[in-house]
């Protein structure tokens, strides 16, 4: 008997579930059976209210897959849908789906542009976070650092052109971190060997910014230079701020000549032209009156150059002229004054001189008439 019971509870669950397969089956074929009764399309991403994609352009690609208003819910293929919109450019992910008032439900997360480049041809286009290349879109305006001289114009690029692709996000990145630099930064160009080159927007002056190692460390020290240097001397007072150097600022002021030099060696500076520009012209007529230099005594010396090889080098040993010794100036000894007691008069003399005879004047004689 039990046998019996075991055997009816498998069987009415069984029944069941081929009832409720029964259900779902016709449920699923009324659903179908359903026209659409909307579209109704979301988009979504990061940047905030700018909008890089229309609904319009979203629901014209839906269009031309032959899906409308009133069409068939068994006739729309949801996969092929999601395929077709993530090969657009713009759209970054997608979801659709069919809910219960029959409302074909599209949402999409579209791609927020980081850069805006330039190449050397002179075409533009964005990337976004992973280095995707955008095409430009006028629905919004955005600011964004700008990079120019970007070597290639193809889609599928080349190792070197992919990895400086890669730096550029990294540079854009870190730079829309910080308020001040995303506007101070106007413009970055590219060097032919990769090296970045900022051009900002108060000051004529040039940032040699190189490689994006170490770039906060490089953009602090920037921010400092800024702070303490630029705004006492004058926001036009350098020429060229280097930061390729590791834990240092090379500035250079206006109207000053960079010592050039290639990578691997010392700066050297020409003598010669140090020399003559120090010298004035001299009137060629008569340099034929100038006696001829005395013979120099010269060396040779073998040193090695950049590329390792031996080079001659001949040393000339000047003769340093020995100055004449000053010639003492003798002071004049002065003669010594004498003492007052010399300097009276000697009345010996007077008291020797004898004293002459004096005349008699002639007597008045008496009148006679007394």
């Amino acid at each position: 008997m039990s046998n019996w019971k075991k055997i009816l509870v498998k069987v009415l669950w069984s029944m069941a579930a081929i009832a409720m397969i029964v259900l779902i089956v016709f449920a699923w074929r009324a659903k179908v059976a359903k026209k659409c009764a909307g579209i109704d399309i979301v988009l979504t991403g990061n940047a905030g209210s700018f909008i890089f994609m229309d609904e319009k352009e979203i629901l014209k690609i839906i269009n031309e897959q032959g899906i409308k208003v009133g069409t068939p819910i068994r006739d729309i293929n949801l996969y092929k849908i999601e395929q077709i919109l993530l090969a657009t450019k713009w759209v970054e992910k997608t979801t659709i789906y069919v809910d219960n008032q029959q409302q074909l439900k599209v949402n999409i997360e579209q791609r927020v542009p980081i850069a805006r480049i330039f190449t050397a041809s002179g075409n533009s286009f964005y990337i976004d976070k992973v280095a995707q290349k955008l095409p430009l879109r006028q629905l919004s305006v955005l600011r964004l650092p700008v990079f120019t001289g970007f070597p290639s114009d193809l889609d599928k690029l080349s190792k070197p052109d992919s990895t400086l692709l890669q730096n550029i996000v990294k540079f854009s990145t870190v730079i829309q971190k910080d308020s001040f630099f995303i506007a101070q930064v106007a413009q970055v160009n590219i060097a032919p060997n990769g090296d970045f080159e900022m051009i900002p927007t108060l000051g004529s002056h040039t940032v040699l910014i190189g490689s994006v190692d170490q770039l906060e460390d490089k953009l602090n020290r920037l921010f400092t230079f800024y702070k303490k240097v630029l705004v006492p001397a004058g926001i036009n007072a350098y020429e060229v701020l280097d930061l390729r150097f590791d834990n240092q600022l090379v500035a250079l002021k206006k109207g000053l000549q960079p010592i050039q030099y290639d990578a691997g060696s010392l700066p050297i500076i020409n003598l010669a032209t140090v020399i003559n520009d120090s010298i004035p012209q001299m009137d060629t007529t008569k340099l034929n009156n100038l006696k001829s230099p005395p013979s120099l005594n010269t060396t040779s010396v073998k040193k090695l150059d950049s590329a390792g090889k031996k080079v001659e080098v001949k040393v000339v040993k000047v003769k340093e002229k020995k100055e004449a010794a000053p010639k003492k100036i003798e002071k004049a000894v002065q003669p010594k004054q004498k003492s007052k007691e010399n300097n009276k008069t000697n009345n010996k003399s007077l008291n020797n001189t004898k004293v002459g005879p004096r005349a008699l004047l002639p007597k008045k004689p008496a009148s006679n008439n007394n």
